[in-house]
């Protein structure tokens, strides 16, 4: 039998008369243990988010005292941004960085034309341009 791209508008009577009885005293249906305090209680259950009750309770940040640390992992950012490979060709021995995963990236023709352009100025790749790019990024990212 053909079957029509389109759907009707559901199930024939014949097919429903067909389908077996669902007997759901095999099922059980557990209940909330909660329901009956709820309903005593009358608590409004939502969680759309913080109560202005609890907005009011929470102290403000004084940035005057606050203790500011240092990343520990922008030193090894930095350091893993310094070993990436500008250029074209391979690497030097030595200069390897190891395995790296490739991803893709979508852009539009214009801006893959203007990263083209910026790369052909500095005499280098597009994709070094990239890397050096997102490295940048995440470092600064990572200072903050």
């Amino acid at each position: 039998m053909k079957k029509t791209s389109e759907r009707g508008p559901g199930p024939s009577a014949a097919s429903l008369r067909a389908m077996p009885e669902v007997d759901i005293t095999k099922y059980r249906v557990r209940r909330n243990p909660y329901a009956m305090r709820i309903a005593r209680e009358g608590v409004e259950l939502v969680h759309d988010g913080p109560s202005a009750r609890s907005l009011a309770e929470m102290p403000e940040a004084d940035f005057a005292r606050a203790r500011v640390r240092r990343n520990p992992y922008v030193s090894r950012a930095a350091e893993a941004s310094t070993h990436l490979q500008y250029g074209k060709g391979r690497p030097r021995r030595g200069d390897e960085v190891g395995p790296t995963i490739a991803r893709s990236i979508r852009l539009p023709a214009a801006m893959w034309a203007a990263l083209e352009a910026e790369a052909r100025q500095r005499k280098s790749t597009v994709h070094a341009l990239v890397r050096e790019l997102i490295t940048t990024f995440v470092v600064r990212q990572m200072r903050r």
